[in-house]
């Protein structure tokens, strides 16, 4: 009774020192829950100037389509560089949508600001490589009401450690993606860092203003997400130095939906060490 009563006393301790941790692990399972979370994925439909009619198939489903049917909500076009939703006449009149019939949906004045509701769905459009897609969304998506909390390392300060970030100027780097689209990656810089006595670098890009670091290490498979994990860190002070602390790496939208369009870690940042630290491999998702 004892040992019990010890363990859970350290147990409790180890949390209580790190609340930014504990506070992180409940504000990253609220934004997969969001409504612009990674549960609710349901399709992901690559728009061109003739595959652009947005159809009801039954109850349950839509789909892009190369012709109008008897289901059409509406359709997309392709103005220059911008993307426009038009709905269907017919679906403005039969529902009763006190909006305007048509909406700009790409490029978007801010995150969510192209969005467009229709029954249980909300869609946008995004770009990758020069290639546009909708992105749709289930609002009462089945995965919400199943969703399993999420697994973590304990936290490790072994795994928090001091870098020294050499910035990078006017340097660029290929990125992949899983659908295999190469993406151009502004670089921000290096991060040299020690864990256990050995060096180790990697290279961070930028990302809406922060310092964003596409990683794997010699746990993915084993204990977390095969391809890899992901990681924010906080730009340096004067002297160069910032910290990078792994325990706040995070699996990739891939790891909960089919639907998403995840970076690959590039090869320069392939860490040949076991970093259990973080998120771990969802295993009910």
């Amino acid at each position: 009774m004892q040992l019990v009563t010890l363990f859970l006393f350290l147990s409790w301790s180890a949390s209580a020192q790190n609340p930014d941790f504990e506070a992180w692990k409940i504000n990253r399972e609220k934004e997969l829950l969001a409504e612009d979370g990674w549960l609710n994925l349901a399709g992901l439909f690559w728009i061109t100037e003739t595959n652009s009619f947005l159809n009801r198939q039954g109850k349950d489903s839509l789909i892009l389509s190369n012709q109008a049917s008897n289901q059409t909500i509406g359709t997309f076009q392709l103005v220059n560089d911008s993307i426009w939703f038009f709905f269907n006449p017919k679906v403005i009149k039969r529902n009763k949508i006190q909006r305007p019939g048509f909406q700009l949906q790409f490029p978007e004045k801010a995150y969510g600001s192209g969005a467009v509701y229709y029954d249980r769905w909300k869609w946008t459009v995004i770009n990758r490589g020069g290639e546009y897609a909708m992105r749709l969304r289930d609002l009462k998506h089945p995965a919400l009401s199943k969703f399993q909390p999420l697994l973590y390392f304990d936290y490790d300060s072994g795994f928090a450690v001091e870098a020294f970030f050499i910035p990078k100027f006017n340097e660029t780097i290929n990125i992949p993606n899983v659908l295999g689209q190469v993406i151009e990656w502004k670089v921000m810089g290096l991060l040299r860092f020690e864990i256990e006595g050995k060096s180790h670098e990697l290279t961070a890009l930028d990302d809406a203003g922060k310092l964003f670091v596409i990683f794997s290490d010699l746990t993915n498979e084993s204990e977390t997400y095969p391809t890899g994990r992901y990681l924010y860190v906080d730009y340096p002070d004067q002297g160069g130095i910032t910290r990078v602390d792994f325990n706040f790496s995070y699996n990739p939208p891939c790891a909960f939906t089919a639907f998403a369009t995840c970076p690959i870690p590039p090869k320069v940042n392939r860490l040949e060490i076991d970093i259990q630290a973080g998120e771990k491999y969802p295993d009910n998702h």
